[in-house]
């Protein structure tokens, strides 16, 4: 698994990647089925390879039941069905699936196997084995054509709850024969996932699947993926779209009516703020000494703070917040150890409350609540180094 941030695709992701992987952002793709027919999969998949990146497909089996005309193009598509029925599945269906996983690793020419799985729920013994068997069939491919295999591990709203409830779906998960783990964290409904006890759990799990020895590949980060390296994780998987920053398994569920963002003004990601700011419509309330403190450049970025501030094209946006982003996780992956690189994270952090009191001394609060969870990414963090030091003297001798 290649160290470093990944771009985790989504809807209309696949040209973004390719424009980031030109500008050395990243090291790999994630390929998401739900967005992308398999045709187009394949086409992709050659041009990320052309530019040094690796490829990984995620089948998303997370709402088994669900499938769009995308989904049904790939071979996997027929065994797509409820737990119920896919544990009911005869070894006939079984050699089955594992011919259509073949063909599509294949295709894609992928670097390894995600094995698809289920989210896991609290209590539901049917989907500890459904997933086992999943994985089963998934690491036969691996092995067949000579690639590392990947268990998934989702751990849904019925597990994250409590500490109880985590612990053993990881004793389940960690007994699977992987060569590392696809790891997902299903938090409350928020733009950014904001509350301690849920941040400090996920970190938690992390850190644990992380003292297997075996790589974490933290999927839906976000711009928690500031946090991923700090807890062990040797990937990230970031996307420009918010209900990429967070695992959300309603993306897996028919669509409701309602639009999207409209006309609403680009939000401009500043690592210094380790947020977003309204561009040009907050920033231009706050004296130049601090936009000038909030600027973060990039290739895609406006090349400086003008006056007059000028608009900012949304979709130059989106590519600014994954090359800044991609920057500072790369840039924290140059530490040796978790250890320091969670102290690189809480120290980006500690700058970015204090800008944010800075900003509140003016009067202006931004919006977005995007000042929400910074304090408590932090305290989660401290609290991990602390509590948790153990693991982290453990994790350092086994890398």
């Amino acid at each position: 698994m290649k160290e470093g941030p990944w771009h985790l695709c989504g809807d209309r992701s696949q040209k973004i990647a390719k424009e980031l992987l030109q500008k050395g952002h990243g090291v790999g793709v994630i390929v998401s089925p739900r967005d992308l027919k398999h045709d187009l999969a394949k086409h992709y998949a050659q041009i990320y390879h052309s530019l040094g990146a690796h490829v990984l497909i995620d089948q998303q089996f997370y709402n088994p039941g669900f499938s769009n005309n995308r989904l049904e193009s790939y071979p996997i598509s027929p065994y797509r069905a409820s737990v119920t029925a896919l544990n009911r599945i005869a070894d006939q269906e079984l050699n089955g699936m594992e011919d259509s996983l073949r063909q599509i690793s294949q295709a894609l020419q992928v670097d390894g196997i995600i094995a698809p799985a289920v989210v896991y729920e609290a209590a539901r013994n049917d989907i500890v084995q459904l997933n086992r068997t999943l994985f089963a069939a998934a690491k036969n491919v691996g092995k067949e054509l000579a690639l590392p295999t990947y268990a998934t591990i989702v751990l849904g709203k019925s597990v994250t709850g409590s500490d109880q409830t985590v612990e053993p779906i990881l004793s389940h998960a960690t007994t699977l024969d992987s060569d590392g783990w696809y790891y997902a964290f299903e938090f409350k409904r928020e733009r950014i996932p904001s509350t301690y006890d849920s941040i400090r759990r996920c970190c938690v799990a992390g850190l644990k699947l992380a003292c297997t020895g075996k790589p974490v590949l933290h999927a839906y980060a976000g711009p928690m993926s500031l946090l991923s390296p700090g807890f062990g994780a040797k990937a990230v998987g970031v996307g420009h779209s918010q209900n990429l920053w967070r695992f959300d398994r309603e993306r897996w569920e028919p669509p409701s009516a309602q639009g999207g963002g409209g006309d609403a003004p680009a939000r401009f990601f500043s690592t210094t703020l380790w947020g977003t700011i309204i561009y040009p419509d907050e920033i231009t309330q706050l004296p130049a000494a601090l936009q000038n403190q909030l600027y973060t450049p990039s290739p895609f970025s406006p090349p400086a703070i003008t006056r007059p501030i000028t608009g900012f094209d949304r979709w130059n946006a989106n590519k600014h917040l994954l090359s800044v982003i991609c920057n500072e996780i790369a840039r924290i992956m140059r530490q040796s150890t978790a250890r320091e690189r969670a102290q690189a994270a809480i120290s980006k952090l500690q700058t970015a409350i204090n800008i944010h009191s800075q900003i509140a001394s003016t009067g202006l609060t931004l919006g977005d609540n995007t000042s929400a969870y910074q304090q408590n990414w932090l305290n989660a963090m401290n609290s991990l180094l602390t509590d948790k030091r153990e693991m982290y003297e453990y994790l350092e001798l086994i890398t």
